[in-house]
């Protein structure tokens, strides 16, 4: 069309010019005429000629992208420019002013899932998460007003649904007279840095509830010892008096008020068990319980045992023995086994029956270690109680516990020791058929 428009244009400017020459004529009576005629035709010719020659403006929307491609007259500068923007293995597309894809490389296809046709022509905001949709339409109006976008946090959507934080950025793009046509956006995933941030708030949150629950075990520990200091205030006193009714020169008592004195005196004996417990207990929860170590002979160890848990048992008829017959030395902390050992003890007079009870405790060698057990045919341990024998006091079966007397912490404040004194314990029970309880500590 542009070639038929050039020679059209050319020939009526010649054959303007031919009349023109023809006006030249002074003996032709329309020589003045003719001549305007003709230079009119030589005028209209060149202005076809002009028309013809220039290039039809196109629009932003219907024109080739050619603007993302430096301006260049080599051949391989353009192709190096156009390896880099597809091989880049950071995310790039362009868009035009109306926010509308024309290009993307490789590694925006991936990362989104969509095929290149599918992106080509779509709207930026397509592939924008939904919680984003606002700040993005911001951010693409601000690119528009100042030309400028730098590391703006924006969430994207893939085609499967699946979404990922990103900073974009992007350089505006002009064509050949300097107009804003569109811009390149470089997109780079954050999942990870956002990742990492999250495990840094999370690591902050936990951090702050930390401090929270030492706060709280501090004033439950205080409350703990002020609780054991008054209850102790009392119940020395009674105790006391009680040994002072039980006395003869504070006159005869008849059979049903010497029961009522031991009875007092039993149950004010608990009592002060029980806050005893309580602060061991919490001691072994905030890792403040003191262990002294000494060495010591094992048999005669045990032998101090039977002596001292014997009386223990007056109220029932229970044979009580010591099979301990190795002459091994220890060096461990005396005290807190014979606390061991006596919480295990009471605990199976506990379950042992009124007549013909059974308790047994004995102690042998275990490679670098001193195995210790106390053995008992008593009611045993249900299946469905093994699991909490040895958990927290707050999780002890209380109303179990009540029913066949003791404190319920025994067997926690004895793990608690055992482990803090470097060895293991644990049990074999049958329903009906008796406990052992077995417990190692290094020699």
């Amino acid at each position: 069309m542009d070639s038929f428009g050039n020679v059209g244009g050319l020939l009526i400017g010649i054959l303007g010019l031919a009349v023109a020459a023809v006006g030249l004529d002074p003996t032709n009576h329309y020589s003045s005429q003719i001549f305007t005629l003709g230079v009119v035709g030589m005028a209209a010719g060149g202005i076809v000629v002009l028309v013809s020659s220039r290039k039809p403006k196109k629009t932003i929307l219907t024109q080739q992208y050619e603007a993302k491609y430096p301006t260049s007259d080599s051949g391989h500068e353009l192709t190096k420019y156009k390896n880099l923007y597809e091989g880049s293995p950071v995310m790039q597309r362009t868009v035009n002013t109306d926010g509308i894809i024309i290009e993307c490389n490789q590694a925006y296809v991936k990362n989104f899932g969509h095929t290149k046709d599918d992106i080509i022509g779509k709207s930026l905001f397509d592939h924008t998460a939904d919680q984003s949709i606002e700040n993005m339409r911001k951010t693409f109006e601000t690119w528009k007003q100042t030309g400028k976008v730098d590391n703006v946090e924006v969430w994207f959507k893939r085609k499967d649904g699946s979404v990922f934080p990103g900073l974009i950025s992007a350089n505006n793009i002009y064509d050949d007279k300097g107009r804003l046509i569109g811009s390149n956006t470089v997109i780079r995933d954050i999942s990870e840095i956002y990742q990492a941030r999250r495990v840094l708030d999370e690591h902050e949150r936990q951090k702050i509830q930390l401090e929270e629950l030492k706060k709280l075990d501090a004033i439950k520990e205080a409350f703990y010892l002020i609780v054991s200091k008054e209850f102790q205030t009392p119940i020395e006193p009674i105790k006391r008096y009680c040994d002072i009714l039980k006395e003869s020169f504070a006159g005869k008592l008849n059979a049903k008020q010497r029961e009522a004195i031991d009875e007092i005196y039993y149950n004010t004996a608990r009592l002060e068990q029980l806050t005893h417990d309580i602060v061991d207990v919490q001691k072994l929860n905030s890792n403040r319980m003191e262990f002294k170590k000494e060495e010591f002979q094992v048999d005669e160890f045990m032998q101090s045992m039977i002596d001292t848990c014997s009386a223990m048992m007056s109220d029932k008829n229970i044979e009580f023995v010591n099979t301990t017959s190795i002459k091994s030395r220890i060096t461990s902390d005396k005290s807190r086994l014979k606390q061991v050992f006596y919480n295990l003890v009471q605990n199976a007079i506990d379950f042992v029956p009124q007549q013909g009870g059974k308790i047994e405790i004995g102690a042998s060698e275990e490679g670098d270690s001193v195995l210790f057990y106390a053995r008992d045919n008593g009611i045993g341990i249900s299946e469905k109680r093994k699991e909490s024998i040895f958990k927290k006091f707050y999780q002890v079966d209380l109303s179990f516990k009540r029913k066949y007397g003791g404190t319920g912490f025994g067997l926690v404040i004895c793990k608690g020791i055992v482990e803090n004194l470097g060895g293991k314990i644990w049990f074999q029970s049958k329903e009906g058929g008796g406990t052992t309880f077995h417990f190692t500590i290094p020699k």
